[in-house]
């Protein structure tokens, strides 16, 4: 009866370490638990834990996912490793996905590599640079955007910019703090060209809502085009209801919409998009459709029309206040009630 007890103990022991690590367990936390080298052996050929890089496993018979795989990853690669690059993007909500491989950064540098994991020999990140997410250490977002300069070609650092805007987390000037402190880095030019193309954006990156990808990639695009900054998913008033609407320069009754396929690509999506339009219109808010694919080929042109839009409305604006002035009408609000 003592023995079941015994047994169960260790087995309840291990399964809490397990539960705080996404699963996953080193061979020292086994030993901790009770097991003997031989019982660990015993446990892995009867499929209670299965191996996922040397030294650490997977509890039971869950996948553990790709939390639970950085995490083993992170305690396979030693004492103060933590999960860097593309891995803590992908933690941190700024990266497309998961790496195959797992990024890490270790004290040293040192010990044999192990499949799997890549460690980057890169400087050490500063206490003030990483942050515990979902249990895990790993490079907050300003650290983690410096290194993936090192890494990342000029157009996938401004994709990272783009998703960490959308993610409401973009900090230029943490950013370049990092930037500035760690001496010379790999990227760091092509990665001071991006930051200069949002800085005339940061602010309005910051605080307003952005809730998407595309509409994150209009917002230093519309900065260089040398337009006014227009109000992010703002209300609209129509007759029927209040809508929010991607970009929006009030003064100028003028809605840009950014249409992606993912959402407004299919039939019902279509004849809602129209609805929409077509309340707008009926308040006198003009409103210009455009797609990812425009923007991204054609961004002159784009932000060609959407300027010439601009001064013919406000044009149309000021001769319309300047005929009800002779009038002596009151000149309507540029924004409805």
């Amino acid at each position: 009866m003592g023995r079941i007890s015994h047994s169960a103990t260790i087995a309840a022991a291990v399964e809490a370490v397990a539960g705080r690590q996404h699963g996953v367990v080193t061979r020292a936390q086994l030993r901790g638990a009770g097991l003997s080298d031989d019982q660990i052996d015993n446990w892995v050929r009867g499929g209670r834990i299965r191996r996922v890089f040397r030294g650490v496993y997977s509890v039971g018979s869950t996948t553990i996912g790709e939390r639970g795989r950085i995490q083993a990853a992170v305690l396979a690669s030693g004492r103060g490793a933590v999960a860097s690059h593309r891995s803590a993007a992908f933690l941190l909500g700024i990266g497309e996905r998961s790496p195959g491989v797992v990024d890490v950064v270790a004290p040293g540098q040192g010990g044999r590599q192990i499949d799997g994991i890549r460690v980057h020999g890169v400087a050490y990140p500063a206490r003030r640079e990483l942050i515990r997410v979902h249990g895990i250490v790993c490079t907050d977002v300003a650290r983690t955007v410096v290194d993936l300069a090192g890494v990342y070609g000029e157009d996938k650092i401004r994709e990272t910019f783009e998703r960490s805007a959308a993610a409401g987390v973009l900090d230029l000037g943490a950013i370049q703090e990092v930037l500035e402190a760690g001496g010379k880095r790999r990227g760091a030019p092509a990665l001071r060209r991006v930051i200069e193309e949002w800085r005339p954006v940061a602010e309005t990156a910051r605080y307003a809502t952005v809730r998407s990808l595309f509409e994150a990639k209009l917002l230093p695009l519309v900065a260089a085009a040398g337009l006014p900054m227009p109000r992010i998913n703002a209300p609209v008033r129509t007759e029927e209801r209040v809508l929010e609407v991607d970009l929006l320069w009030d003064d100028e009754r003028f809605v840009v919409e950014a249409d992606s396929r993912r959402h407004h690509g299919t039939e019902v999506a279509f004849e809602r998009d129209r609805k929409r339009d077509l309340e707008l219109m009926e308040v006198h808010y003009e409103v210009l459709r455009v797609t990812w694919k425009q923007v991204e080929r054609e961004p002159q042109k784009v932000f060609a029309v959407v300027r010439s839009e601009l001064e013919r409305r406000a044009n149309a604006v000021t001769s319309e206040e300047a005929e009800e002035g002779r009038s002596g009408r009151v000149a309507r609000s540029t924004f409805p009630a």
